[in-house]
């Protein structure tokens, strides 16, 4: 569950409990004093019953407000005092109140020495229904509130009171059948049973507890429904000391809107607005006071089967004084899962004291198999069963997430990464940015081929990577909204390059530059006849499946659809070396064609290639040519070249316009003659008839 979800249900819950406490027990409280002190010589129910109406007609008139009482009994010598079928209504002639019955044993003699001593209360049938709308509106209640409060003249002291004082003294406390609704929330509770027995020992049992309320989130304003059942809550202490157990705990959300993943498949599937939540917990209270309470969560499973996400164990330890919350010795597990630290310190929120919400914790280490959080967030890695071992320092805000001294690395060590990093705009998706510098990253081996086989995905020119050897990694890259971008440097046992990709998750491409001064592509490519080169180069991939599919089924093919544009400036081919080379492929999935241009003083040399498959390089088909420019009027740059080409493709396209209007027109006349030939036919038929 969310912390901030379960601090809002166990406030409302203590805020509405104790607001219905308030008025029943200042009703309730009113009768028994007024009874007491009138039948404290005559236990006769007739008498009480007089008293009763009059104690009624007196509430009436004090509330302004329907009131109504079955009866009450007073037991001066079975010292027991009851109250039964409670009903007020609010001022605006609402049901507000209802207590079916009210059941004190209280002991009479030593009322008389200031002394109240109850040894038991039992409630019954409280139902409730209270309501305040906005913030200078008044709630159906205050009424009842204002009625019972002491009233002080102006400039009048705080008056003391002097000797005796009174105590209480409550051995049990038994409530049933209890049904709250405050505005929007609502809370049910089947049996509550407390009882105080040798040396301040406290057990309490909670049976059958029901909540729901609306949470409204301020970003969009979407209503939340939530809802929880909790068959039981068992409570044993001593003193300051106790232990808390929940027992079948059962969330659920609802925000009423489709879920996130509709339409997006490659999405997780956890939802915060459509949540069910199994859960047990355990917390062992080792000291609690007003300002601090001290514990162990000793026990704590919970299962969101929403979305897959099962947290089987949590255990930690925890110290909260004032607006700080203080956690050590903490172990997360999951099914493949166990991260542990050993203290973390959060700084809970206040809008009152203007305290923001902070947190952060030490070394967290562990081991997992990300397979854990395929399903709920990332069902790419559905099939990742890589070891992994990493390690990292976790701090933040309620919009800023940070990461500092992250290792990750494989069980092996021949994957292993070091980084930092920060995750902002936590508050607004479109506003996310996940960003991370890499400081050191080392893959070595058949450790490359293993880390992508672990995802379902397309793979290219796997034999060219094996042949790249060792990679080693220096960079950064950023996750923004439907954007990713790469960029670093890379070696490689052929050499080092720059690079920097991005993919646009909103057209669908994947584009990039990449700079190296020496790089040997042939070894790379497995084509002896090229040596070491300097180049530059960019490159745009389609990654649309809806476009792809299309050309896929056109022409077939195993290559990536692209186009590359380089720059060699210097290269050797079969050991002659060669400068400012310009090199362009195109890719349709099937075939890739090249165009390479060398530019020299007399004449450009110049040669087309192509090829089908990225592992059998050599049997690429080449194709040379030259092309002498003997006076320099016959040299054309680029540009020109590039103006002549579009000027003879526009002349082709209009000469191609110019035939099909032709054609248009020939169809339209010889569409004409028919339509004419057709009504003289007709004429002449008419013309025979007549």
């Amino acid at each position: 569950m969310h912390a901030e979800s379960l601090t809002f249900i166990f406030n409302g819950m203590k805020t509405i409990f104790l607001r219905i406490l308030k008025i029943v027990f200042g009703i309730a409280l009113f009768f028994v004093l007024l009874v007491v002190l009138s039948v404290w010589l005559i236990n006769m129910s007739s008498v009480q019953n007089k008293f009763l109406h009059y104690a009624t007609d007196i509430l009436q008139e004090k509330l302004q407000t329907k009131v109504e009482i079955d009866s009450i009994h007073v037991g001066f010598f079975s010292d027991d005092v009851g109250l039964y079928n409670l009903k007020v209504e609010d001022r605006e002639h609402r049901p507000m109140l209802k207590l079916e019955e009210l059941a004190v044993e209280i002991d009479m003699w030593a009322l008389l020495k200031d002394e109240v001593q109850m040894e038991e209360i039992s409630i019954k049938g409280l139902h409730a229904k209270l309501y305040k709308g906005k913030q200078d509106s008044v709630a159906n209640y205050q009424f009842v509130i204002d009625a019972f409060k002491s009233k002080k003249k102006p400039g009048e002291k705080k008056k003391t009171t002097k000797g005796k004082q009174l105590t209480v003294d409550l051995q049990k406390l038994k409530i049933e059948d209890v049904d709250l609704v405050y505005n929007d929330s609502h809370i049910a509770l089947g049996s509550l049973d407390l009882k105080q027995g040798w040396g301040n020992r406290l057990t309490g049992e909670l049976k059958n507890i029901e909540g729901s309320w609306v949470r409204i989130k301020k970003r969009d304003s979407v209503h939340v429904d939530n809802h929880i059942l909790i068959d039981r809550i068992v409570y044993e202490g001593q003193d300051k000391h106790g232990s808390v157990t929940l027992d079948s705990v059962h969330w659920e959300t609802d925000n009423h809107l489709p879920h996130k993943r509709v339409a997006k498949p490659k999405r997780g599937w956890f939802d915060d607005g459509h949540m069910n939540v199994v859960a047990h917990i355990k917390v062992d209270v080792s000291h609690a006071d007003k300002d601090s309470i001290c514990g162990t969560l000793t026990e704590c499973d919970a299962n969101d089967k929403a979305s897959g996400l099962h947290i089987t164990d949590l255990h930690l330890k925890f110290k909260k004084i004032a607006e700080k919350l203080h956690v050590s010795d903490a172990v997360i597990c999951m099914a493949n899962t166990t991260l542990k630290f050993d203290k973390a310190e959060v700084q809970l929120p206040s809008k009152k004291k203007g305290i923001p919400f902070l947190f952060s914790t030490s070394n967290i280490t562990g081991t997992t198999l990300l397979t854990d959080i395929s399903h709920p967030f990332a069902p790419v890695l559905k099939d990742f069963k890589l070891p992994l071992w990493l390690s990292t320092k976790f701090s933040g805000t309620d919009s800023v997430l940070s990461f500092r001294d992250v290792v990750v690395k494989t069980t092996d060590n021949k994957f292993r990464a070091k980084a930092k990093g920060d995750i902002t705009g936590l508050k607004n998706k479109y506003d996310l940015d996940v960003h991370f510098d890499i400081l050191d990253c080392v893959v070595e081996g058949s450790s490359k081929a293993r880390i992508i086989n672990q995802f379902t995905v397309r793979k290219f020119m796997m034999k060219q990577l094996h042949a790249l050897g060792t990679l080693r990694y220096k960079g950064s890259f950023d996750v923004k909204y439907k954007r990713i971008e790469f960029r670093g440097n890379i070696g490689s046992a052929c050499g080092a390059m720059n690079f920097s990709f991005k993919l646009d998750g909103l057209n669908k491409y994947v584009t990039g530059n990449v700079l190296s001064n020496a790089f040997e592509l042939g070894k790379a490519m497995d084509y002896p006849d090229v040596g070491r080169i300097g180049a530059r180069a960019g490159f745009k991939i389609d990654i649309s499946k809806e476009r792809t599919a299309v050309m896929r089924r056109k022409v077939g093919g195993k290559l990536p659809i692209c186009q590359v544009d380089a720059l060699v400036y210097e290269a050797k081919y079969k050991g002659i070396k060669v400068t400012d080379v310009y090199a362009n492929i195109v890719s349709n999935g099937a075939v890739a064609d090249g165009k390479i241009k060398m530019k020299g003083a007399l004449a450009d040399v110049m040669c087309s290639f192509s090829f089908t498959d990225t592992d059998h390089m050599q049997q690429t088909k080449i194709k040379p040519g030259i092309r002498f420019h003997l006076f320099n009027n016959d040299y054309k740059t680029d540009k020109e070249l590039a103006d002549h080409e579009k000027r003879k493709a526009e002349r082709k396209a209009a000469k191609q316009k110019e035939k099909e209007e032709k054609k248009k027109q020939k169809e339209a006349e010889k569409a004409k003659r028919a339509a004419e030939k057709a009504a003289r036919r007709v004429a002449k038929e008419a013309a025979k008839k007549g």
